[in-house]
């Protein structure tokens, strides 16, 4: 019995690591953004409730939560590794939050055309290969906000400085 918990257990971390190692070479790491530089960046944009915010790369669902919970939005995140989008739902479910989709691909195959916000926190790889994607999918008025990392050579609306370790890049799509 031992025997096969500890197979399961195997299995179990091996998948989260192949997984997590993927998102590492697409450009998405499992990294956590100061909840200040969120808010920041959610008030900067004027995130209105109702409105639909896409997390790519969500990881546990940090973001997500302060999108839905203290702006009212509604929220959708992309995550490759199976086990972390669960723990993910899990998060938001405890924490009251019942409207949201968290989508276990790779948001690179993923239509995100719906969304009005996007926020990243992805390597410059990354945000250099969704450049073109969001110039295809996202409609005129669609805001992105990007932690640490710019997207090259757009011009951010703004660049916000809030005391995280990082710097916020929001940007706003002008033609579509």
């Amino acid at each position: 019995m031992y025997g096969i918990f500890l197979l399961i257990l195997a299995i179990f971390l091996v998948a989260i690591s192949a997984r997590s190692i993927y998102g590492f070479v697409i450009g998405a790491p499992i990294l956590f953004s100061p909840k200040k530089a969120t808010e920041d960046a959610l008030l900067e944009c004027q995130a209105k409730p109702g409105e639909i915010f896409y997390d790519l790369g969500s990881g546990t669902g940090r973001t997500m939560l302060v999108a839905a919970k203290k702006f009212g939005l509604h929220v959708c995140g992309f995550e490759l590794s199976p086990p972390i989008a669960f723990v993910a739902k899990c998060n938001l479910w405890l924490h009251g939050v019942r409207k949201s989709n968290i989508y276990s691909k790779n948001f690179y195959h993923a239509d995100l055309s719906g969304a009005d916000i996007i926020f990243c926190f992805l390597t410059p790889k990354a945000m250099l290969r969704l450049k073109s994607k969001f110039e295809r999918e996202l409609s005129t008025g669609t805001r992105i906000i990007s932690y640490a990392f710019s997207i090259p050579g757009w011009k951010p609306e703004k660049v916000i400085r809030n005391g995280t370790p990082g710097k916020v890049f929001y940007y706003i799509i002008k033609n579509s």
